[in-house]
């Protein structure tokens, strides 16, 4: 249970500030504290907005400099039986991208390739594999071109305040930074994506599901999402309630649909 608890909750549930790492920061003042916790929201940051497609998990690995164990966890994911072929490619995937990230001290091009060629070849008809030939070509193109910049230096030429500086939308408070991101950068397909892989995955218990549900409920709810639409949420709603009607977050979701049949 731990396993599904660390490799499908991240998405969902994990926040974007972890505490700082007692050793880096021990017998530091609060300034050296605040600087630390600052360059790693920068790295993230930059992490995110070279690949989108990270999530949060992923994306915090990169920050830390956690590549390795992140990396342990997808393969416990994708080495258990009860996964279904979609969650398994989209650990491959989650792999591959932090592999790539140029602003990931780990970084391993030679890795990235690997485990996207094992997407490829496991997973023809993933529903991500049109991204997965897309990276595979990114790579290409670096390995003609073979000039190594290293993170630290990529991270000094970065515009801080700009990368730093949260844009000002009052979104609902329940929506993931995952959610966010698809409605700031108009890619709701591909967060849906992501979410339906996770619904469809059985083994990820009805408290995963439900909550891949609600952020697509959510996601569609939105009055600053390009794609929104009241009929989709009502409908990503109405599913919670019909196939998980004892779940955490059931009270939520019958004042979500209330707020929709009242805005008729």
């Amino acid at each position: 249970m731990w396993i599904r608890l660390l490799f499908l909750i991240t998405p969902f549930l994990i926040s974007s500030c972890a505490a700082p790492a007692p050793l880096a920061v021990a017998g530091a003042g609060a300034y050296e504290v605040a600087k630390y916790e600052e360059n790693i929201r920068l790295r993230a940051a930059a992490a995110l907005r070279d690949e989108p497609d990270l999530l949060t998990f992923s994306i915090q690995a990169i920050a830390r400099g956690q590549t390795e164990k992140a990396v342990e966890t997808y393969l416990l994911g994708y080495n258990d039986p009860d996964y279904s072929d979609n969650m398994k490619s989209l650990a491959l995937y989650q792999i591959g991208l932090m592999y790539m990230n140029r602003f990931n001290d780990q970084r391993d091009d030679a890795k990235a390739r690997e485990y996207f060629s094992r997407h490829r070849s496991e997973f023809p008809k993933s529903r991500i594999a049109g991204r997965i030939q897309s990276h595979l070509a990114v790579l290409n193109k670096r390995a003609e071109n073979p000039v190594f910049v290293p993170a630290s230096e990529l991270l000094n030429n970065l515009n801080r305040q700009e990368l730093l500086t949260r844009p000002n939308v009052p979104y609902d408070d329940e929506l993931n930074p995952m959610s966010e991101r698809a409605i700031t950068e108009n890619r709701t397909a591909d967060a849906v994506t992501v979410y339906t892989i996770v619904y469809e995955n059985e083994a990820s218990g009805d408290e995963i599901r439900a909550k891949a549900l609600y952020q697509m409920g959510l996601i569609y709810m939105s009055p600053y999402n390009e794609d929104s639409s009241r009929l989709k949420a009502l409908e990503y709603f109405r599913t919670i309630t019909e196939e998980f009607p004892a779940v955490s977050i059931r009270p939520n979701v019958d004042l979500r649909i209330t707020e929709l049949l009242n805005a008729q």
